[in-house]
């Protein structure tokens, strides 16, 4: 792996640089991939986002102020992204760069920087703009706090450490509006995305005890409620309501009909561990895959798998 100071002075000595972000993007990826694109801007280097699906509307107010210089022979940076198939379109590119925090990262790179489990891919952004020199503006800011507080969880998350804290903190110091990004990202909520988790709320199955607890969106329910999937950030935490829950799966109906799982647990019970049975993976309390059939058809099988993984941690 690339030391870190390494890693910042070959950024600063680039020209042109495009960089792209996962499939389905959440607010992390967005966060900071716009936030590293507009620094990077700020010092002379020509850059570029981009990503297999577009950004999604609750980041669009911060995202369309930047824009995207044209490219002639840029290098390509993969940004908060685990695996080649995460970067879809992108898969078969070669990247100079990989910057990321999933423990299993599998972007091949020159230049590779992971951070395993930290509580956000922004975290590492910020750090990488400080050792660069490149002064945060309430812009920057303002990307990278919605990234920490949206993958963190407004800092509930088990990846939630000193370093989100003390992150958050200088960010502030910068402009970001902590508390309008708070209250925009983990309290309001539009109607359709209510009438979602009330659907969410209605297909949930609790076995073992309650500490198994699995629930499913369908198409037909994004739809109903005329929302899009992009829509529904942190919905996959809504299971971790219910205090008895060790393992809580929400499985979401992909547009050919096959299945988006995405796994969060708590204690020692590994949602990275869970979701490699199935060829995924994440980080040890949340972690997703995708699985070739119908929600109802994989409900049986995650199910059978997080039992076993119940009884194991008894």
């Amino acid at each position: 792996m690339t030391p870190f100071k390494a890693m910042a002075q070959h950024l600063l000595n680039e020209k042109e640089i495009c960089i792209v972000y996962h499939i389905r993007p959440d607010g992390d990826c967005i966060g900071s991939a716009y936030a590293l694109a507009t620094a990077l801007q700020s010092i002379g280097v020509r850059t570029a986002v981009t990503g297999r699906d577009p950004v999604p509307k609750a980041f669009r107010r911060l995202t369309d102020a930047f824009v995207p210089d044209q490219l002639e022979n840029p290098v390509w940076l993969s940004l908060d992204t685990s695996s080649p198939n995460r970067t879809g379109i992108y898969e078969n590119q070669h990247f100079t760069y990989c910057i990321d925090h999933h423990n299993d990262n599998s972007i091949e790179a020159d230049d590779r920087y992971v951070e395993p489990d930290c509580g956000a891919c922004s975290e590492i952004i910020y750090k990488l703009l400080v050792e660069m020199q490149i002064p945060i503006t309430k812009q920057i800011a303002d990307l990278l706090y919605t990234a920490l507080v949206t993958d963190t969880l407004c800092f509930r998350t088990s990846a939630t450490s000193a370093q989100s804290f003390r992150t958050a903190a200088a960010l502030a110091e910068c402009g970001a509006d902590i508390a309008e990004i708070g209250k925009r990202h983990m309290m309001y909520k539009t109607r359709g995305r209510m009438q979602i988790e009330d659907a969410l709320r209605n297909s949930l199955h609790m076995t073992c005890g309650g500490r198994l607890i699995t629930g499913i969106i369908m198409r037909r329910d994004l739809d109903a409620a005329g929302v899009a999937d992009s829509d529904l950030e942190g919905i996959n935490a809504y299971i971790e309501q219910f205090a008895e829950m060790q393992i809580g799966v929400t499985l979401r109906e992909l547009p050919d009909g096959r299945t988006r799982c995405s796994v969060h647990t708590k204690r020692t019970i590994s949602a990275h561990e869970i979701c490699q049975r199935f060829g995924g993976g994440g980080h040890l309390h949340a972690a997703g895959c995708e699985l070739d059939e119908s929600p109802e058809q994989a409900r049986v099988r995650v199910e059978q798998v997080c039992a076993e993984y119940l009884t194991a941690n008894e």
